[in-house]
């Protein structure tokens, strides 16, 4: 008789904490949610900040390139003047 109160004992404890574990919501909650969208939201603000930057970045490229070979024009137009005029 005893073994079975122990058992039985053993059996409702094991229920009751599977009852618990199983009871609470692994789930987000709606405050977390929240969250969740406001930080995709920054990020996908920031991502479009970003791909602001790289067009800028990249448009300042092509300019200091441009004006890199204008220098190099001037700098072979000037040699050649110098070797005309001794």
């Amino acid at each position: 008789m005893a073994k079975i109160k122990n058992l039985f004992f053993i059996l409702l404890t094991a229920a009751f904490l599977s009852g618990m574990i199983t009871g609470c919501s692994s789930g987000p909650s709606p405050e977390q949610l929240k969250q969740l969208e406001d930080l995709k939201a920054e990020v996908a603000e920031l991502t479009k900040q970003l791909d602001a930057k790289k067009d800028q970045r990249d448009k300042l490229q092509k300019e200091i390139a441009a004006k890199d070979a204008k220098i190099k024009e001037f700098q072979n137009q000037t040699a050649e003047v110098k070797k005309r005029c001794p």
